[in-house]
């Protein structure tokens, strides 16, 4: 038995060659495409992010003025000058309490009116009937309408005479 063992053709191995080197430009472009990738996110993406890690700037606070008013106080002859700001949650809020202020005004009147003298003048006695007000204020203006969006209440004047 005679083994006869074939050598390639020269169109055999210019065929392998050919394909060997179609196969190397194919990874370098590869590699060339993922070295850009790279860099383009690393030059891109970095300052991308910065950006989006940075905090939105706080919304500017909306206020509603109330003017002062006196009110009598309960118990006693004592008055009560006041004067607040609302601070509300947007300018929607601000304009509906401003087509209500004459409400707003007569809410505060009745829940002042309320209070005794010896209360309001101590820093939890204001507290206190802060928290009402804006609990008090918060409730719907129209029937059916929905809670009022105030945030806190700031007294501008605050005089119990």
């Amino acid at each position: 038995m005679t083994h006869i063992r074939s050598f390639p053709s020269p169109q055999r191995q210019h065929g392998a060659a050919r394909s060997l080197l179609l196969v190397g430009i194919a990874v370098l472009v590869a590699l060339l495409a993922a070295g850009g990738g790279a860099a383009f996110y690393f030059m891109h993406g970095h300052a991308g992010s910065a950006e989006a890690a940075e905090p939105a700037p706080p919304p500017k606070p909306t206020f509603v003025k109330v003017d002062p008013m006196t009110v009598n106080l309960a118990g006693d002859s004592r008055v009560l000058y006041i004067g607040l700001s609302l601070n509300v949650a947007s300018q929607d809020t601000a304009d509906t309490l401003t087509a209500h202020m004459p409400e707003v005004r007569n809410r505060m009147l009745i829940t002042l009116s309320d209070q005794s003298a010896d209360k309001l003048t101590t820093a939890e006695g204001k507290r206190a009937i802060a928290k009402t007000l804006r609990d008090t204020l918060r409730k719907p203006y129209t029937k059916g309408g929905k809670p009022v969006a105030i945030n806190d209440v700031l007294f501008t004047d605050f005089i119990v005479q």
